[in-house]
């Protein structure tokens, strides 16, 4: 399984996710899993409200376009050996501004919703509304969200309050969390994975922060018991879990 998080189109990494891509054809998935902030809405975002030279040219049916190239070439990428793998949509705090877009402006609903916009059903992508109602994709012992706290401990704050294995986005950085159990061979841990986008945005205005371009590889056994490498992307590249860089 391959866990890719927080693109945030059009602020993404093309290089990185070019890299990827490369990745993904040349090995086997049973899953693609995206886990949300795929598309950015910032020119609907609450926090744009009035700074309108930011959003010049943003629109709907712009992010759409660049969103269903990138997604094209997500899913070439899995056609070269895994066109069979089950693909997975996790709806992120940035496809969740759609909904409250569509709260106050309903009589456009049916045509911008993220689904409808990417055409998922059709494309053979299953929508799993992880923000809006807390729905969670679970494979094995492994469970996956969009991600909810963006507190300094958020690896702990997940896996304390989810009680589970729990891998997540949302905060763009790697953080690393096991709750402790008594016995032997029962680790518990919340695990962020990193992101897909560009670092240094407009709205950062240069300040430092811990982003970190990653992703996550998982082997989950028949037991449910799993494997999780996180390879971390440098300049556009990275060394995946067998030693080959790309």
């Amino acid at each position: 399984m391959i866990a890719l998080y927080d693109m945030q189109i059009p602020e993404h990494d093309p290089k990185a996710i070019a890299s990827v891509c490369r990745y993904i054809a040349q090995n086997k998935w049973d899953i693609c899993l995206l886990g949300g902030d795929f598309l950015d809405f910032d020119f609907i975002s609450s926090f744009n409200k009035g700074f309108l030279r930011l959003l010049e040219g943003r629109s709907f049916r712009k992010q759409y376009k660049i969103g269903t190239e990138v997604l094209d070439q997500i899913e070439s990428a899995l056609d070269n050996k895994s066109k069979k793998a089950e693909r997975i949509f996790l709806e992120g705090n940035h496809e969740y501004r759609v909904v409250r877009y569509l709260d106050a402006n309903p009589q456009m609903e049916g045509y911008v919703e993220v689904p409808v916009g990417l055409d998922l059903e059709k494309r053979g992508w299953k929508w799993i509304p992880s923000w809006s109602e807390g729905k969670v994709f679970r494979v094995g012992k492994a469970n996956f969200i969009h991600g909810l706290y963006a507190t300094k401990y958020h690896a702990n704050k997940h896996v304390e309050q989810f009680g589970c294995n729990i891998f997540y986005g949302h905060t763009h950085d790697i953080q690393s969390h096991s709750k402790i159990q008594r016995g032997d061979n029962k680790t518990m841990m919340g695990q962020s994975l990193g992101c897909l986008c560009k670092y240094g945005q407009s709205w950062m205005r240069n300040r430092p922060s811990n982003w970190q371009q990653a992703f996550g590889v998982f082997y989950i056994q028949p037991n449910g018991l799993f494997q999780c490498y996180i390879p971390q992307i440098f300049n556009g590249g990275f060394i995946a879990p067998d030693g080959k860089v790309y």
